[in-house]
C-alpha cells in the first residue's frame, strides 16, 4: 500500500521545535500574548502532523524574528518599568506590555497582576514586586516557565508550580515577590 498526496505526513520532532521557535518569537516581539502563547504551544506539542501545526502559526510571519535594535539586550528587553506607590493599590489586566525589566512597589495595599493577557518585551521577563503591608497576586498561564523568589516576614506564600518538562523551550518570568506584612500567591491558568 503506497501513500498518496492525501495522506496525512506525520510530524516530526524537529518540526514541532520549529514551530515552538516561531511562537517563542512572535511572544518575544508582542505579537502573542502570554495566554494566546500557552493555547497555541500546547496544540504544537499535541500535534499529530504536519497538517495539525499548520494553523498554529497561520497568522504570523513566516522566517526569523528582527534583531533587537542597537543597545538594547536581546534576552531582556533592555527596558524597565518602574511603577511605586505609597499607599493604595496596583492591578494590571488584559492586554498589557511587560517590560524586561519591571518593578512595581506599594507600602501599604495589594498588587494583582494578571499576566494572562500580557505581551513580554523579551523570552525572559524579571518582575519585582515590593509590598510592606498588603497581599501580592500573580496569575500565570500554564505553559511560562516560572521561577519564583522573595521572603515573606509575617504571612503566607502559595505557588502554584509549573509541570513544564526542561527540554520545552518556553519564555520564562522571574518573580521576586517580597513582602513584610502579607500573603503572596501565585495562580498557574
Amino acid at each position: 500500500m503506497s501513500a498518496d498526496d492525501t495522506t496525512p505526513v506525520r510530524a516530526s520532532d524537529a518540526e514541532r521545535e520549529a514551530v515552538a521557535a516561531r511562537l517563542n518569537a512572535a511572544v518575544g516581539e508582542g505579537r502573542l500574548t502570554l495566554a494566546e502563547f500557552s493555547d497555541r504551544i500546547g496544540a504544537v506539542y499535541a500535534a499529530r502532523t504536519r497538517g495539525d501545526l499548520v494553523p498554529v502559526v497561520a497568522d504570523l510571519p513566516a522566517g526569523t524574528p528582527a534583531p533587537a535594535p542597537a543597545g538594547q539586550a536581546a534576552t531582556r528587553g533592555g527596558d524597565r518599568a518602574p511603577l511605586l506607590t505609597w499607599v493604595g493599590a496596583i492591578k494590571r489586566r488584559g492586554r498589557w506590555r511587560l517590560a524586561g525589566d519591571t518593578a512595581l512597589g506599594v507600602a501599604v495595599g495589594p498588587v494583582k497582576l494578571d499576566l494572562r493577557g500580557a505581551e513580554i518585551a523579551a523570552r525572559e521577563v524579571t518582575v519585582s514586586v515590593r509590598t510592606v503591608v498588603g497581599a501580592i497576586k500573580v496569575w500565570v498561564p500554564a505553559a511560562i516557565r516560572v521561577e519564583v523568589e522573595g521572603t515573606t516576614a509575617i504571612g503566607t506564600r502559595t505557588v502554584e508550580e509549573s509541570h513544564l518538562p526542561p527540554y520545552i523551550d518556553v519564555p520564562t518570568l522571574r518573580l521576586r515577590l517580597d513582602t513584610t506584612l502579607g500573603t503572596v500567591k501565585v495562580y498557574r491558568v
